[in-house]
């Protein structure tokens, strides 16, 4: 996220002051006893977990509809470490390694060098890499595929002017190598006529396509991006549909099985549960649309959703290998690193790394 689009702006985004603190009574904490006046606030949230978040699909004539149900399927964060390397001034995205365990990659937003960064969960850098062929207008997330390939969204558009984004494709380097990495080539593209400039900060990638969430103040957007493309080709993206009470996303990541999709806003973060993976639940049925019957839905419920009041302006998020203990790790503006496990194994927050 570009500091000009900090929540401490004029658009900061509802239920925080100024400098950017949470107001009172807007979230629940997560470490702490709730004082008798935030009681009231608790009740709304308790009843914001069974109220429905609708991503109505444009692809045939079944809509999707995604409901929230608060069945407890992760634990409370817990911090476990921060990011201490002096050149990681605002970790903007992070994704777990597919070829090196304990490896997480991240990167800087708008206004700093072409890098990536090779860390693990407490926050240590293993490598900086300088990639090659690469600009960094606005990076805002960095996604990996199963084939051992990064992916850097360079679609961060605060002022909403840009005409065309850029997602930079390399192989993910070795942590512990040096020099530079050249990026196997950059795919642009532009937002369907009539759609956008959207500013965006949100990407997870999975068998070919590139998923994006738009940054908005009360429903984001969901598009698709085809990663295979002729070289100097600009694409199109795809308008899946939107997320209601998904505002101000800053990062989403998908679990490796496809089925589980990970939204990060300033406030809070919410897993959604598919049916099955993305490229089967928005794709048009084999037959064409018709085939499917007007008015049919699918259900697809949002396990958990957490309130961040406590963590600071959270900027990153992704999911952690089953080999590391599941669950996600998130990243805010501090540099500070927390995990949320997996409900069974979920502990009390720490107070320090």
């Amino acid at each position: 996220m570009s500091r000009s689009a900090s929540p401490r702006s004029s658009r900061r985004p509802s239920g925080r002051g100024r400098g950017g603190r949470p107001r009172p009574g807007r979230g629940i904490p997560i470490d702490r006893p709730r004082p008798a006046k935030l009681r009231a606030w608790a009740g709304l949230s308790a009843a914001a977990l069974a109220a429905v978040v609708a991503l109505t699909s444009c692809l045939g004539p079944g809509p999707v509809k995604l409901e929230v149900k608060p069945a407890g399927t992760l634990g409370k964060p817990v911090l476990v470490g921060r990011l201490k390397h002096p050149a990681i001034v605002e970790s903007s995205g992070i994704v777990a390694s597919r070829r090196h365990g304990g490896v997480y990659w991240t990167m800087n937003d708008s206004g700093n060098p072409p890098r990536i960064y090779a860390v693990d969960q407490a926050g240590k850098c293993l490598r900086a890499v300088h990639l090659r062929g690469a600009r960094n207008r606005d990076w805002e997330d960095i996604a990996a595929d199963a084939d051992g390939m990064l992916y850097v969204a360079d679609v961060g558009d605060n002022a909403r002017r840009r005409k065309s984004l850029t997602i930079y494709c390399l192989p993910e380097p070795d942590p512990k190598g040096k020099g530079p990495a050249a990026v196997k080539f950059a795919r642009s593209f532009r937002y369907p006529a009539g759609h956008g400039p959207f500013d965006c900060e949100a990407m997870f990638v999975r068998r070919g396509w590139a998923y994006l969430v738009t940054k908005e103040r009360a429903r984001a957007a969901l598009y698709r991006v085809a990663l295979a493309g002729k070289a100097g080709e600009t694409g199109e993206a795809e308008f899946l549909g939107t997320l209601s009470g998904a505002a101000w996303v800053t990062a989403a990541d998908i679990s490796p099985d496809g089925l589980r999709i990970a939204v990060l806003t300033y406030l809070s973060v919410m897993v959604y549960e598919l049916p099955a993976p993305p490229e089967k639940v928005f794709a048009p049925p084999a037959s064409g649309p018709a085939s499917r019957p007007a008015g049919t839905r699918r259900s697809v419920a949002v396990r958990r959703r957490w309130r961040l009041v406590r963590l600071g302006q959270c900027e990153a998020i992704c999911w952690r290998p089953p080999a590391a203990g599941a669950g996600l790790l998130i990243t805010n503006e501090g540099r500070d690193v927390y995990r949320i496990p997996p409900a069974a194994a979920a502990t009390r927050p720490a107070t320090s790394p």
